[in-house]
Parts: structure tokens; C-alpha cells; sequence
């Protein structure tokens, strides 16, 4: 889960009324994933760490995975790389504060994050990053080439400091790589969502979904004046239906014998 808020998702450069939370959706995802014994990877904007203070030392004392998501929900590439370093280094040190550890892993905001900015990542001593996607035609997401890393497992790269990335799942269908997550899991129709999630779990790889606080939250989204109707679309559809799909897409990995481990815990097996 990338734990961000309502307007860090849909409108994070829109001056919105920024009161209103949207985060009860973290509780929702922590009881399923309790109830069920799955722990997770959850990737935390900086910004609001310390108002999820006990939730997150929660979290981790429970098995969780706590990352970094920037410290504001800034698309890296919108940054010189002095200003991401400084944004990084900021969420860095406030999660560590809370929890009284390292912080190990990172995920950039919309993905959108190129090699320059990756290395900078882990110049600042993270051990794995979550940001990399298949190719999209979307100007929003990045592109990681890698130079200098290794394809050690299906969808994960290493170089030869032992840093490693992790591919978030993508299907491919047609001429486009559709995202197995966030508001495509959301939006688009259940039948479609589980014939490509069915037909990526036929090939074995390492299955990375990620969903935000927003899908599954039980309030009401707040009225906002900005965004026009593409953004109403998005931040509506699909959300009364999303706790039953999330049951839905575990129930279907561990049909298809997946296990559920974090990605830190994924990183410490393939390194032995």
C-alpha cells in the first residue's frame, strides 16, 4: 500500500481542503491482512508520518514493512535532483524517528522516477526500491533502464552493491502494460480485473499490487471544485465494491499457491 491521502493520490498540487482524511482505508487493509496473516509493504508520505505515529509502530512491531514514499507525494522527475534528495532524505529521517530504525526501501510517487534519481536513492542507504514499471504510455511514469543491474529472479534486479528493484506487476494487452493495482483495480470491471490478474498468475512471477488508502476507505469522498469530471470519475468509481475485490485477489493467489511474504523479507531470502 502506498499510505497517502485522498489529495496525495488525485490532487497534489491542488489547493484543496486538506482536513478531511480518507486514511481510515489503512485500518480497513491492516484488519483483512490481520485477519488473515498476510503482512505487507506499506510505502508512508512523509508529511502525514507523525500523525500515524502509533499506527505505524504498530505496524512494524507486527511484521509489517514500512518504506518511504518521498516526503511530500512530489513526482520525482518534477524535481532537480538536489531537491529529491532533500524531499528523500526528509521522509527518511522522520520515519526512522518514529520507528527507531532504518528505513530500508522506497517507492517514488506515480513511479515516476528515472537512473539518476534511483542512485540517489540508494546514496541515501536504502537497501531495495518499488518504483520500476513495464513501459507506459503515460508522460505521468518513468522509466528505468538499470544500467548495471541484474535480472536475479522474474521482475528482480540487482547490481553488484546488492541494491535491488522490484517490478510492480503489469498485464500486457494489446500495445499497453495495464497496472494489477491502484485505481485500474478499482475502476475498471471486476471480469476484466480477474481474467488479467488469473492470466499474469499463470506465469509464476513475483506478484506486486499496490492499492492506496482512498480504495478502501468507508467515508465519503469530500466535493472538490478542481479536477473537472475525469478526476470525479476517478476518485468515485468503483470504491463501494473494493473491499470485496481486495478479498477477492488474495482469495485468487492463494488458489493459485502464492505465499505472501513483505518485500524486505524478499530481498533478505534472495540474498541469502
Amino acid at each position: 500500500m502506498d499510505v497517502e491521502d485522498w489529495y496525495h493520490t488525485y490532487f497534489p498540487e491542488d489547493n484543496v481542503d486538506r482536513s478531511y482524511s480518507l486514511m481510515d482505508g489503512l485500518d480497513v487493509a491492516l484488519d483483512v491482512m490481520r485477519k488473515r496473516g498476510i503482512k505487507g509493504s506499506f510505502f508512508v508520505v512523509g508529511e502525514i508520518a507523525a500523525s500515524l505515529s502509533d499506527t505505524l509502530k504498530r505496524m512494524d512491531s507486527e511484521g509489517h514493512d514500512i518504506a518511504c514514499h518521498n516526503n511530500e507525494h512530489i513526482r520525482p522527475l518534477s524535481m532537480d535532483k538536489e531537491q529529491f534528495r532533500s524531499q528523500l532524505l526528509k521522509a527518511k529521517q522522520e520515519v526512522e524517528r518514529i520507528l527507531g530504525h532504518a528505513v530500508l526501501g522506497y517507492r517514488a510517487p506515480s513511479f515516476a522516477i528515472d537512473d539518476e534519481r534511483l542512485s540517489i536513492v540508494e546514496d541515501l542507504g536504502f537497501k531495495w526500491d518499488s518504483s520500476k514499471l513495464q513501459p507506459q504510455k503515460s508522460t505521468k511514469y518513468g522509466y528505468l533502464a538499470l544500467p548495471g543491474f541484474t535480472e536475479v529472479s522474474p521482475c528482480i534486479y540487482s547490481n553488484k552493491e546488492g541494491f535491488m528493484e522490484f517490478e510492480v506487476s503489469t498485464q500486457k494487452i494489446g500495445s499497453m502494460n495495464m497496472l494489477l493495482g491502484g485505481g485500474y483495480f478499482r475502476m475498471l470491471p471486476w471480469p476484466f480485473m480477474k481474467w488479467m490478474t488469473k492470466r499474469y498468475l499463470r506465469t509464476g512471477n513475483p506478484y506486486i499490487m499496490y492499492i492506496h488508502p482512498i480504495d478502501l476507505s468507508h467515508r465519503r469522498m469530500p466535493k472538490v471544485k478542481v479536477g473537472g469530471i475525469n478526476k470525479y470519475l476517478r476518485t468515485h468509481i468503483g470504491r463501494r465494491h473494493m473491499l470485496q475485490r481486495f478479498n477477492k485477489v488474495l482469495d485468487l493467489l492463494e488458489k493459485n499457491g502464492y505465499s505472501f511474504v513483505t518485500i524486505e523479507q524478499l530481498r533478505s531470502e534472495i540474498n541469502g
